[in-house]
């Protein structure tokens, strides 16, 4: 494993720390691109790295604490069975198709964080009753995003939760940490087959994500989110080029 796959790992928990989200936007390309595995297995060894980050950032967190239980009930059941149809479909379609899709979430992604769509958002976020019905499209909508390749969907998920009543981001943060625990699992469970990989490095990482949800708790009071954000969507964009490169999903004749 090279040196700088050992620099980046953190990255997974870190993010995952601070925004609840962009683990798997991170561990999808090690995996695949830095680690040569095949999509479909680096997708589901993603899925596990993740859930397991998730919950080491919610323990470190408290979470548990800042949860409204009956909006997560109804977002939780919508989740799991996104994820497992989002699984369903990733399995049914080319390695190359799941490659151009995830390229284009991440690139979508990181221009949306610095969007003014977002930073609005959470100006005008209030506490609401909850929307129950909404909740399960929605959950349902981020677990298909994350069946379908391996990422938890976070980026996604706090923002509908701000629009769905949740007004504290860090209340938003430790929902999202539950959600994408429940749904990468429902997700695993269809990539089953697809476990049968070397599991020491993937272990590794996970170590390493482990760290970066440590570092990411002792910086989250000291650097403001917004310089995050933006030092964030330059590293997806390098990511999103690397994995270009590194798997030529625009190579026809491969």
């Amino acid at each position: 494993m090279s040196l700088s796959i050992l620099l980046v790992a953190p990255l997974i928990g870190l993010l995952l720390s601070l925004f609840a989200a962009g683990g798997g936007l991170v561990a999808v390309p090690l995996l695949n691109a830095g680690l040569g595995m095949p999509l479909k297995q680096a997708i589901a060894a993603s899925l596990m790295i993740v859930a397991s980050t998730s919950l080491i950032a919610l323990i470190q967190k408290k979470g548990w604490r800042l949860i409204n239980w009956r909006l997560h009930r109804f977002f939780a059941v919508g989740a799991i069975l996104g994820g497992f149809s989002g699984a369903a479909i990733g399995l049914e379609i080319s390695e190359k198709v799941q490659a151009m899709l995830f390229t284009m979430l991440v690139l979508l992604i990181a221009w949306w964080i610095n969007s003014n769509s977002i930073k609005k958002l959470a100006r005008e976020a209030v506490n609401t009753s909850c929307n129950c019905m909404l909740a399960l499209f929605a959950g349902f909508a981020s677990g298909v995003i994350t069946g379908l390749l391996g990422v938890g969907g976070g980026f996604i998920i706090v923002p509908i939760l701000m629009l769905l009543g949740v007004a504290n981001h860090q209340a938003a943060v430790a929902h999202s940490l539950l959600l994408i625990i429940s749904s990468s699992l429902a997700a695993s469970v269809r990539y089953y087959d697809y476990f049968s990989i070397t599991w020491k490095p993937v272990l590794m990482l996970l170590a390493l994500a482990g760290l970066g949800v440590w570092i990411g708790g002792w910086i989250s009071s000291r650097v403001k989110t917004a310089k995050l954000q933006q030092g964030f969507s330059f590293a997806l964009c390098m990511l999103a080029v690397w994995m270009l490169y590194k798997t030529h999903i625009f190579d026809m004749q491969s």
